[in-house]
């Protein structure tokens, strides 16, 4: 989700190749991220039959039309005739929310559709190209003669949608790890303060992160010391998300009523994650409430902590597909040194804070050699303000 700056989108008539207009597809995909989940971020472009565009589309919002009905909106079978769809993943041949985009396409006068990725849905998973294929519309998964630059691309297609690719493949929740810290590695004081390290620019950025995953994430101490609202603050962006609180002893759940995140989010939309050892104290406490939020428990592991692992399934349980952990340093550390983070973003302010009076974000990973250190796989780099972000995938 690390982009933010769209491609211009061309004038009618401009020409294109297979991987500009993939790329423009790409682009266009993104701009779905806070409103499509659990469907994939998806874009499309139409290029006429001479590869010169026409429009393009993406999938605006869950239970909306699909990126090609988009993109072909308004388009006549004389524009379309010999024309080339090019989209970022297979089309539908399923009815669901939505009618079959193979099945609209494959009616139209179309030459040929070019598609990035095969979708996993087993509902689809080549049916949609084989709808097309059926009425002799060529069909075919994106390749290009620039090796270098294909696999560019679809490192790109991969990435654009890996939230439902991975929920598909694993039937997992997609975890992502947000953290800010200065330039030494610190992110916050010992005696818990940490706000503000980074600012306002790549504040605002991560509001528009938190707009892309289902749920936000975050351990007791950060409720407890911050009092953070954790809800979305984006001057162009409305939704609401879920909160996932661990407070595996219930400690704060008294606190409830207390809290910001109980007074601007919907109790709902609150999941307090507790050990399953303390599910009859806690729910004694949850009947003191007015408006309780959602108790998930979950089982421990022999340490006393939280089994991160059965969290995760229990929150997949729930419908949540994604969530973006961001805090605190005890919780990331957490889901790293279990291996369970899918995605970075690692915000840098140019600030020295010092380890002597500050904490690590990783201060509970331990690596015994080199060889066994973490890497962030595909980087990219954006900036903000005075600060730096870097993203990319651990798994």
């Amino acid at each position: 989700m690390e982009q933010i700056k769209s491609l211009p989108i061309p004038a009618k008539g401009t020409p294109l190749t297979t991987e500009q207009a993939m790329q423009l597809a790409i682009s266009e995909a993104y701009k779905g991220g806070p409103h499509v989940s659990p469907n994939p971020l998806v874009g499309s472009v139409v290029l006429d039959a001479n590869g010169k565009f026409i429009q393009s589309g993406y999938h605006q919002v869950y239970g909306g039309p699909h990126a090609e009905v988009n993109a072909l909106k308004g388009l006549s079978a004389e524009d379309l005739k010999g024309a080339h769809v090019i989209v970022t993943l297979e089309p539908c041949a399923h009815e669901g929310k939505t009618p079959s985009c193979a099945k609209m396409i494959a009616k139209l006068p179309v030459k040929k559709v070019t598609f990035g990725l095969i979708d996993p849905n087993p509902l689809v998973a080549g049916q949609g190209a084989q709808i097309l294929k059926d009425v002799g519309i060529e069909a075919e998964v994106f390749s290009s003669p620039d090796k270098k630059l294909e696999q560019e691309i679809k490192t790109q297609l991969e990435e654009v949608c890996e939230a439902f690719l991975w929920n598909f493949r694993h039937k997992k929740v997609f975890v992502a790890v947000k953290m800010a810290s200065s330039l030494d590695g610190q992110v916050a004081l010992k005696s818990g303060e940490s706000q503000w390290i980074t600012g306002p620019e790549s504040r605002e950025y991560v509001h528009y992160l938190r707009s892309c995953y289902d749920g936000i994430l975050v351990g007791k101490g950060t409720v407890e010391f911050d009092n953070p609202s954790l809800n979305i603050r984006h001057p162009t962006i409305e939704k609401k998300n879920k909160i996932v609180v661990i407070d595996g002893e219930a400690e704060l759940l008294n606190k409830f009523s207390d809290l910001k995140l109980s007074q601007v989010n919907e109790p709902q939309n609150i999941f307090w994650c507790v050990s399953a050892d303390m599910m009859e104290e806690t729910q004694k406490k949850a009947a003191k409430l007015k408006n309780p939020p959602q108790l998930v428990f979950v089982k421990t592991e022999v340490t006393g902590e939280l089994d991160l692992k059965d969290l995760l399934a229990q929150l997949h349980s729930k419908g949540l597909r994604s969530v973006m952990v961001e805090g605190g340093a005890m919780t990331a550390s957490s889901f790293i040194s279990h291996e369970l983070v899918n995605r970075l973003y690692m915000f840098q302010a140019p600030i020295i804070m010092g380890s002597g009076g500050s904490r690590s974000w990783t201060e509970t990973v331990r690596i015994e050699k080199m060889a066994n250190k973490i890497h962030v796989k595909n980087p990219r780099y954006l900036t903000f303000g005075g600060d730096f972000m870097i993203t990319g995938t651990l798994k």
